[in-house]
């Protein structure tokens, strides 16, 4: 698909999230990525990158958008805020509290409350559509007391819903048992598909929402990796990816290039396809750093649909 016709762009399908009555556009935007990493040291030129991206998708359709407050310490959510603000449409907001950066956490009540307020004035919105635990551990989604503290923050008008996101989706299920939630963020995408068999049937059963993340597997299942490619020394994933690790990765994503020949979908668009694909799911976001990415992701919902043998073929994998 070309990148030159936004007048051939598809209409976005409208999924619910779960119980909350939000009606989300199917693709949202995934925003760590114009945080300018975990340090937040985005030049001027990425930055206005970043803010034609946010645009570009609000233009076409995108009205949801998935940030954190540790997301470039603050600075993804005080563009989401800047583009928000200029917005055609209604654009719902989802972000995240309790990781600080990679290395330090603080899920306590007290900062749970402070944090939320810092959300909002840097998103510049007097109330949060979706607030979410940012990766806890276990004993955290098993204390009541990060369960109190979003109970306050509802009770206060200062969030309208709240939910997690997991690192896996044994924790999910976990958190709908135990905190009630209105959503579950969880890796879902060809190369981890563990979240179809362990969490999306409990979270259909309770009318919890599911966001997809990571749909494109950080990169691996966009087709531009080769065996023996490396991430440059100062790539994030270069600490989640030995060289054998990669290779493995590279060699797994290949084994669904069929789903790009021929079909009228590049790879992203048939990863992206594929987690539309389950009936779970509410919303998939991609992280889009560019207005490239943005229009390339978004015409996900218009190519064609997986086909039943096609994902047969993708079980047998």
């Amino acid at each position: 698909m070309g990148h030159d016709a936004g007048s051939r762009l598809p209409v976005l399908q409208m999924r619910l999230l779960g119980r909350t009555g939000l009606k989300l556009a199917e693709i949202g935007f995934g925003a760590w990525a114009i945080g300018g990493g975990s340090t937040g040291q985005s030049t001027p030129s990425d930055e206005a990158s970043s803010l034609d991206a946010l645009q570009r998708a609000f233009e076409l359709g995108v009205n949801f958008v998935d940030t954190a407050d540790s997301y470039g310490n603050g600075r993804s959510e005080e563009l989401v805020g800047q583009a928000v603000k200029v917005s055609p449409r209604r654009v719902h907001i989802a972000t995240k509290v309790g990781r600080i950066n990679r290395d330090a956490q603080d899920f306590s009540a007290a900062h749970i409350k402070s944090a939320c307020d810092r959300s909002l004035e840097r998103l510049g919105v007097t109330i949060i559509d979706l607030y979410q635990l940012h990766n806890p551990p276990r004993e955290v989604i098993e204390s009541n007391e990060v369960w109190d503290a979003l109970r306050e923050l509802k009770d206060k008008t200062k969030i309208a819903h709240y939910g997690i996101s997991v690192g896996n989706p044994e924790e999910g299920v976990l958190a709908i048992q135990k905190g009630d939630v209105d959503a579950v963020q969880v890796v879902y995408n060809l190369l981890d598909r563990d979240a179809a068999d362990v969490l999306f049937g409990v979270a259909e059963s309770k009318s919890v929402g599911i966001i997809a993340r990571m749909p494109l597997a950080t990169g691996l299942l966009t087709g531009q990796f080769s065996s023996g490619h490396r991430f440059a020394d100062d790539d994030r994933r270069r600490k989640s990816y030995s060289a054998e690790k990669l290779d493995a990765a590279v060699e797994r994503a290949e084994k669904f290039r069929f789903l790009s020949h021929g079909t009228g979908r590049t790879m992203a668009q048939a990863a992206i396809r594929f987690c539309l694909a389950h009936p779970a799911v509410s919303v998939v976001v991609p992280g889009i750093k560019t207005p490239y990415q943005a229009i390339e992701d978004i015409e996900a919902a218009g190519a064609p649909e997986l086909t039943p043998a096609e994902l047969q073929r993708i079980r047998e994998i």
